[in-house]
């Protein structure tokens, strides 16, 4: 039998294992942030930026992270991070809020067939596709 482990269980034993001691690692950073681009922001705080300012941005796909000014993003981080082995209260914030978004709009699997009527053996959903077709 297979057996399944939560991913974010898996994140957490990562970063809660991951050195501390080094200063040039993420874990281990002792400073403060002052992030002067965008892209050099590392891809688990990204993450965890992105969950918080998701009611600011909407459904925005591409250059997301670039919508959020720099100085808040480096204000944020400071005010969270309490340094070396800081990640993984990160990323445990992260699931939470990601969490606490899927509680406040859960999944609704009859939004995706909204508008679509399903046949069945008894309905009675006038002329079908093939229907048109073969009468032709």
């Amino acid at each position: 039998m297979k057996q399944v482990t939560d991913p974010s269980s898996l994140a957490f034993k990562f970063w809660d294992n991951y050195p501390t001691d080094n200063p040039f690692l993420l874990n281990g950073f002792t400073g403060t942030f002052a992030f002067s681009e965008h892209l050099l922001i590392p891809e688990a705080l990204t993450e965890f930026l992105l969950e918080f300012f998701r009611t600011r941005l909407g459904e925005r796909r591409s250059n997301h992270i670039k919508a959020i000014p720099l100085n808040e993003i480096n204000d944020l981080l400071n005010e969270v991070w309490e340094g070396p082995g800081s990640m993984s209260k990160v990323v445990r914030m992260t699931y939470e809020l990601k969490a606490n978004r899927l509680l406040e709009t859960p999944v609704d699997s009859k939004s995706a067939l909204k508008g679509y009527e399903a046949p069945t053996f008894e309905s009675n959903l006038d002329q079908t596709v093939v229907d048109r077709i073969e009468k032709s």
